[in-house]
């Protein structure tokens, strides 16, 4: 499955959280088809913090495809200050 094989690196700088997904076009591409857009990033990253049971609410979602190196990088701010817990709708 495509979430098994997500790398993530994060900075933290001043209390914002920075995240950087990063994973092989190929893997990207068996669930995707090719379409590069920032709903499936959302779509991505909120997934990736619900298996991580991670509290945090993404903001300023961006993705983009580096067609040199086949690798696909979703880049998100992730929001922990005054957020409740975060419900994924799974009760």
């Amino acid at each position: 499955m495509l979430f098994n094989n997500i790398s993530e690196r994060r900075i933290v700088k001043d209390g914002l959280h920075k995240s950087v997904l990063e994973m092989t076009a190929e893997d990207y591409n068996k669930l995707y088809n090719n379409q590069y857009n920032e709903k499936i990033a959302e779509e991505i990253i909120n997934r990736h913090l619900e298996r991580r049971g991670d509290d945090g609410r993404a903001t300023n979602i961006q993705i983009q495809h580096d067609d040199n190196s086949n690798i696909v990088r979703i880049y998100a701010n992730i929001d922990y200050l005054g957020n409740d817990h975060t419900t994924y709708g799974i009760h």
